[in-house]
């Protein structure tokens, strides 16, 4: 009994004093609130006009062209979906124009980077089709204007003199094919992919590969919250998502995977071999070489297309897809519990929202420090959807307790939003 006394003379210093502490043996308890629900990018997910939604997508964009710049074609790593084929096509035709082309080499610089930023355009002419028929029009436009300025973004980088071989750490130049190729094509040598002895630029470029994953998932992630996407190979990632309620991030993963594997072959393993060829005819004319160089007999092997260049992509796809996943989860379901006085005026708040579609329960339960009875409110929903639930919660009961828990499996039916909301 007096044990039963201790705790509700407790109960009521709590309920009396909500902001103080409380002195237990030995330890010093202090009411906090704390909030750690964790939706990336919260904001994003309230309506917009489509003036803010485009001037979201050119920010992204420019950031986008110049990273590209520096994160991809410099480096020698593959850019995802159909950009890597235009990538690859640029590099193999620079490749094969000869020197008594007429070419110079700025117009051949010119050439490598229209195909390379622009050549996937074109080549998506069908996919905005697609998409505006199947997705819808804000969708299309807000990806038709992503592509379009990240690409001549970085096509007015790339018309900078030097702007080429410039590096943020590391030297991908392939210097000993380099002093050996002819002057029209020494400024192609790092089309070569890097051996796996070459320990210092290989631990660079997995760096680079590291950042550009984690900084493509997240202008990923922005544009496809407000409506649109990155890449053109998104919009089938959005139709197949939308249709199958994968994970988007995956959808596009597997795609960049089996566009990249062919990509390396047209764009590193047989331009880079060419390259290689050439530099060893010269190299074996040179009456004072010394022991052949290790790059001037890879021409043509497979350590040649299984290159740290490769495996870089491959480390900054799989990148892309975990971080795109934790920053987009576009269908990941939670289970939102609530704990109020206020039950009945929540379960009204939380159903009635103009915005949303989420059942609701009401589960017995006794309070623990009155004794009282109330009603737990249950809802299952979207992970995105959440900051509007906790949003109608808060309206009616401040004080209100919020547990949200993740969801693995579900065998059912539940409303899914077609447009952001």
């Amino acid at each position: 009994m007096k044990k039963d006394n201790k705790v509700n003379k407790t109960s009521d210093f709590i309920l009396k004093n909500p902001n103080r502490k409380v002195i237990k043996k030995n330890t010093v308890y202090r009411r906090t609130k704390m909030s750690n629900f964790g939706l990336k990018f919260a904001y994003l997910y309230t309506p917009m006009s489509l003036r803010k939604m485009i001037i979201i997508t050119i920010l992204m964009a420019i950031f986008f062209g110049v990273i590209s710049v520096f994160f991809v074609k410099n480096v020698g790593i593959y850019n995802f979906g159909l950009a890597a084929i235009g990538q690859s096509a640029a590099r193999l035709i620079i490749t094969l124009i000869p020197e008594n082309s007429g070419i110079s080499e700025s117009i051949r610089n010119l050439i490598d980077q229209a195909i390379f930023w622009n050549a996937y355009i074109f080549l998506s002419i069908p996919l905005f089709i697609f998409g505006y028929k199947k997705i819808g029009k804000v969708f299309t436009l807000l990806t038709v204007i992503f592509l379009f300025v990240s690409s001549f973004v970085s096509f007015g980088i790339g018309q900078i003199p030097d702007v080429n071989g410039l590096y943020l750490i590391g030297d991908f130049s392939n210097s000993s094919v380099k002093e050996n190729l002819s002057d029209y094509k020494k400024d192609l040598s790092s089309i070569i992919p890097l051996l796996w002895v070459d320990g210092g630029n290989t631990i660079a470029l997995l760096v680079y590969s590291i950042f550009y994953g984690f900084m493509l998932a997240i202008v990923f992630a922005v544009i496809a919250i407000i409506g649109g996407t990155a890449g053109v190979t998104g919009i089938i990632g959005e139709w197949y998502s939308n249709k199958t309620q994968k994970s988007f991030g995956c959808i596009n993963g597997y795609i960049n995977l089996t566009i990249i594997l062919v990509s390396v072959v047209i764009g590193s393993y047989i331009p880079g071999s060419l390259l290689i060829n050439e530099a060893s005819k010269v190299y074996s004319l040179n009456p004072f070489a010394q022991a052949t160089p290790l790059v001037l007999k890879k021409a043509w092997s497979f350590e040649l297309y299984l290159s740290p260049n490769f495996v870089a992509t491959i480390v900054s796809n799989v990148i892309f897809v975990l971080v795109l996943g934790r920053l987009f989860p576009k269908f990941k379901l939670v289970r939102v519990e609530i704990f109020s006085m206020y039950s009945e005026e929540i379960k009204e708040a939380v159903a009635s929202d103009a915005k949303t579609v989420n059942g609701v329960t009401l589960f017995a339960a006794q309070g623990g420090f009155k004794g009282e009875a109330l009603n737990v409110v249950t809802s299952v929903a979207l992970f995105k959807q959440v900051p509007r639930i906790i949003k109608n919660v808060r309206k009616v009961d401040t004080d209100a307790f919020i547990s949200i828990s993740e969801i693995k499996s579900i065998d059912g039916y539940i409303y899914l939003p077609k447009e952001k909301f």
